[in-house]
């Protein structure tokens, strides 16, 4: 707390003077949007009860709020999800594609957010949706690597250690950060259009 207030406090004071001084106007940032939810299309299907595993996950999730086991078709799945106010699509290669105005490739289909005090990403294979519950079925990707010890630059090594967490992410977890992916060998970087890694403590 101690090393924030010491960044903070002459932040605040120069913000302060200025804005007294008159010498520059101080905006509100532009707000930030709930809006989480898979987006309902006449193109979404209900779920066919095909994995076993994320079967036995869905269950599992169903037991836990509801008490009690109900029928797996009553899941929708859903090519597209809106992650605060931000479209994500499942099911893009994780290679990337090339967007009409963005020089780099990016794939919609990455998702980013913190657990176990550290960032991790995984590739959307489809969204879903029961009732009021809104998750993301997922392939975990290799845990985060920092090569110059900074959150900015992120690696994924091939065959890198995987996080080993369960194959279903509530969207409200998910950080509403869209990615870009380059390819380096069989390696991957990843670029953040918002917002930072958040990295382990050592």
């Amino acid at each position: 707390m101690s090393n924030q207030r010491k960044y903070c406090e002459p932040s605040i004071a120069r913000v302060y003077s200025e804005r007294v001084r008159g010498e520059e106007q101080i905006r509100c940032p532009p707000p930030i949007s709930l809006d989480t939810r898979c987006v309902h299309k006449r193109a979404c299907k209900r779920y066919q009860d095909t994995d076993p595993v994320l079967s036995l996950r869905l269950r599992s999730i169903m037991r836990a709020k509801y008490g009690r086991d109900m029928q797996m078709d009553l899941w929708m799945v859903h090519k597209r999800a809106r992650i605060g106010g931000g479209e994500f699509t499942s099911g893009e290669s994780i290679r990337g594609v090339k967007r009409v105005s963005e020089k780099m490739l990016r794939c919609g289909s990455v998702i980013t957010l913190v657990t176990g005090g550290r960032s991790l990403y995984a590739w959307v294979i489809k969204f879903m949706s029961f009732d009021s519950i809104h998750l993301a079925h997922v392939r975990w990707l290799p845990v985060p690597e920092y090569p110059y010890e900074t959150p900015v630059i992120v690696k994924l090594r091939d065959r890198g250690p995987m996080p080993g967490l369960p194959c279903t992410v509530n969207l409200t977890d998910i950080d509403p950060s869209q990615v870009a992916i380059l390819h380096e060998g069989l390696d991957m970087f990843v670029i953040r259009f918002s917002g930072i890694d958040t990295m382990p403590a050592v």
